[in-house]
Formats: C-alpha cells, structure tokens, sequence
C-alpha cells in the first residue's frame, strides 16, 4: 500500500464533536475512550482519528480493530475501505482465507520497514488465538489498537489479552462501564485511558444525529408459578453474593442465577395477550420490531413443558394476526440477514422482524419505527444500546415509538394482599423496572405520563425516592 494510501474520504465532514474527541486523544497520547451513543459516528470518528494519528506519525503506522461480532466487522470494512485501506479480514469464515498468511506477512514487513502500513481487523473470539496473539505480540512502536464495543473486553477472559506493547489506544463503546462489574470498568480505564469525549443519546437526538422519540411503557405481571419461582432464586441469590469494601461481589453462582431469574422476567406469560393488545393497532403497518428475550415460556396446560417466547411471538403475529413476519436470529446466514433487512426496509413484503440479540449485537436496522420490546433488561448497557439502535436515521422516519414492556411482580393493587416476604423479595425487581422507566421516558417526547405512572407506583409499593436513587447495594442486586 502506497504511503499517502489513507486519507479523509470526499464524502466525509466531520462534525464538532468528532474533532473536539479527535483533539483530546491526540492530547493524550493517542490513548483514550470514545464514550458515544449508538448511531452517532463512532465508526467514523476512530477512522477519522486513526487517519490524523497516521498523518501525524509521518505517515507509518499499523493498525489493529477488534470487534465482538463477525457482522461488525463486515460492518467496519465497508467504512475502512472508504478510507483508501485495504484491510487484512481476519476470522473462522472470512472470504480472504489467506489471512492468517496475510497477516504474518504483513506484520513481519512492517516490523522491518520494508512497508509503512498495515491494517488488521478481526473478532474478539480470533484475537485471542495463539495465531493473532504470536503477531500481536512481536509488533512494537507505531501502531494503533482501536477495540469497539470495548465494554466486552472489560471481561476477565479478555481482558488478560490486553496487548501491553502496543503504545496507541482507542476504546470505543456507547456504555463503557460494566454492570455490576467495577473491577473491569477500571481495568478498561486503566488501559485506554480517560474519556476523549462522552456523547449521550440525548446530545445526539439533540444535534438531530438520532431521531425523536416516544415511550409508553406496558406493565405486565407474573403468574403465580413465575412468582414462586422468581422467589425461590432470589433466597438462593441472597446467600451468593457478599460484600468486600462495601461493594457487592457476585459470585459465578450469583452470576447464573441472576441470568436464570431474568430469564423468568423476560418471559413472563402475561407478555405475550399483552403484546397482541398494544400491536392491534398497529396491525397494518410496517417497520415494526418485536424484540425476544433468549428464553422460553411455560406451557400452560403441561408445567414441563415450555415453548421458546420467539416461536410464540411469531405464531401469534403471523399466524393469529395475519402479519407479514420475519425472523432475525443468529441462526440466518449473513446473506439471509441482508435479504431480510432489505425487505424490511421497503416495508411491503415484510411488516415485522421478530428478533432476539441484533440490537445487543450492533446489527444495523435504521429503518425500525415501532420497536415493541419484550426482553425488559435492567442491565443499562444493554437498555442504552438497545434505545438507540431503534432511533438510528431513516427516509420518512420523523420518529419513533417504543413499547417498553415492564415486568411487575404483582399488580400494585394487590400489595395489601402480599405477605412482607414476597414485598421485600420483589422490591428489587420493582425499583429497577421503575428505573429504567425514568431513564427511557427523561429524553421522551412524552415524559409526563411515565413519570406519572412512576410516581403512582412508587407510592403503591412504598418505595421512597432515596431508596430509588441510592447507590447501589445488595437489595438493588437482589
């Protein structure tokens, strides 16, 4: 590649903020965290920022991208290449099956000077194969690390794979911190380096990045097996967890149990007659997304049997309602999920997408308008990106309507009729659920009815607002 390859594509006008982010992380060293909200040019900006850093360096440097996903890092080389780079493409099923080859090469010849540049983009799961950490590993001076969704790598099996000889860092996430997990948000911190930038969903509805949106939460409630169950793993998550220094510790026991309790939450029965009440409406329109969790919801005549929430969904859509239904799982092909994203788009073929995981995984689906979302999570990480992936830009989209369906563990109604085990053991399910209600309606086009709504059932469960807003502790956990 010709030395002056890189540049700035025509196209591309960077806005305030990209530059001001761009300015702090030359400022730092070229080491720093992108703190930014989906749909707002993350992508763009490290490109930008790796550019300025090539530029600056005399036009030599190589270049390392890590992304979670195989689609993402598709996603990323569509936008490199604009950039004049011709990236190395390296992961189990890419289409340059010489990579691994390409790769050695292309590190041996820079670490030489026999060329000035290189770029490398693979998955999390290949960065940590011996293959690309032997690479990693011999590379010095002159080259630049950039890792997006960086959040991911906060973990305790990735982060050990933090490559302490490269000088050049840029972590990208629109959620930096780790939920319930202080000790990798500071191991991230400590590596990357401070915020160059920290750019809210709100900053970007407001610079007209992100379109407007509109938030009706759907109270829905557990059954009486759902409860007793939700019960018997709280007792057990009690017993988990312990505190050091003040601060909750999750135990991988605390860990799976929280997943199989949110796993009740998210597939609570009530859902699904509740979701055919607020879809009705909405029956022949188009751009919809009914978003699943990866759970299943018990049978109601056969207690040992149960049926996955997104085969129900689908059936009582496309069957039941007579919509045109789609499916967006890890189980279609990348070619499938670009036919499907196509059909979606144009809106006649298809009305729906019935999906689990894409708008966790950074899938692209601008043209949503009506996001119904089963899968309440409480987990901010994943609520924030969720959010903003329905309000990405689209052709005659002015906005977007979310229906957030909120998971209660009785109706407030029948709190007198709730013995004081049951009240406290749910309360932390309440005031989460209460939480993100706030959260989502504060940036609102409506935000009085939800804090309306808010208001009625923090005062019907006895929730006072400090015990709302508090830090954190084990009862929140719990």
């Amino acid at each position: 590649m010709p030395e002056d390859a890189m540049f700035l594509p025509p196209d591309f006008k960077i806005r305030p903020y990209q530059e001001s982010a761009i300015q702090n992380w030359k400022e730092n060293g070229y080491c720093g965290i992108y703190d930014m909200a989906t749909g707002t040019g993350k992508t763009l900006t490290a490109l930008a920022s790796i550019e300025q850093l090539f530029s600056d360096n005399h036009k030599r440097l190589g270049v390392v991208i890590v992304c979670p996903y195989q689609h993402l890092v598709e996603q990323w080389v569509e936008d490199i290449v604009r950039f004049g780079i011709k990236p190395i493409v390296g992961y189990s099923s890419s289409s340059q099956k010489s990579w691994k080859k390409n790769l050695a090469q292309a590190v041996r010849s820079f670490n030489l000077r026999v060329s000035d540049f290189f770029c490398f983009i693979t998955t999390n799961a290949s960065f940590v194969t011996k293959t690309v950490q032997d690479q990693i590993g011999i590379l010095s001076e002159d080259v630049v690390f950039v890792v997006d969704e960086a959040h991911n790598m906060g973990a305790s099996n990735y982060r050990r794979y933090l490559p302490d000889n490269i000088k050049y860092r840029l972590g990208l996430s629109a959620t930096i911190d780790r939920h319930n997990d202080e000790s990798g948000t500071t191991a991230l911190a400590k590596y990357f380096g401070k915020k160059c930038i920290a750019y809210s969903l709100k900053d970007a509805i407001d610079s007209q990045m992100l379109t407007r949106y509109y938030y009706y939460p759907v109270l829905t409630y557990l059954d009486q097996d759902e409860l007793s169950d939700y019960l018997s793993i709280t007792g057990q998550l009690a017993k988990a967890i312990h505190k050091k220094n003040g601060k909750v510790v999750l135990t991988e026991r605390a860990k799976q149990l929280l997943i199989k309790r949110s796993r009740i939450v998210a597939g609570a029965k009530g859902k699904l007659p509740e979701l055919q009440r607020q879809i009705a409406p909405h029956i022949d329109d188009k751009h919809i997304l009914v978003y699943c969790g990866a759970t299943t919801v018990r049978d109601e005549d056969d207690a040992d049997f149960s049926k996955r929430q997104i085969d129900l969904v689908a059936d009582l859509l496309g069957n039941t309602l007579n919509m045109r239904v789609g499916r967006f799982t890890s189980q279609e092909s990348a070619q499938e999920r670009a036919q499907i994203r196509e059909a979606f788009a144009e809106g006649n073929a298809l009305q729906v997408l019935v999906a689990i995981k894409c708008l966790d995984e950074g899938v692209n689906i601008p043209s949503i308008k009506t996001a119904f979302i089963l899968a309440s999570s409480t987990n901010p990480k994943e609520y924030i990106q969720r959010r903003g992936r329905v309000l990405r830009k689209f052709p005659g989209k002015e906005f977007a309507v979310i229906y957030d369906f909120i998971t209660l563990p009785f109706p407030v109604n029948t709190i007198a009729t709730q013995n004081s085990t049951i009240i406290d053991s749910t309360k932390g399910l309440i005031k989460r659920e209460l939480i993100r209600m706030m959260d989502f309606a504060d940036i609102a086009e409506n935000p009085s009815s939800t804090f309306d709504l808010v208001y009625d059932l923090k005062h019907g469960f006895n929730i006072s607002e400090e015990e709302l807003l508090g830090e954190e502790d084990s009862d929140n956990v719990i």
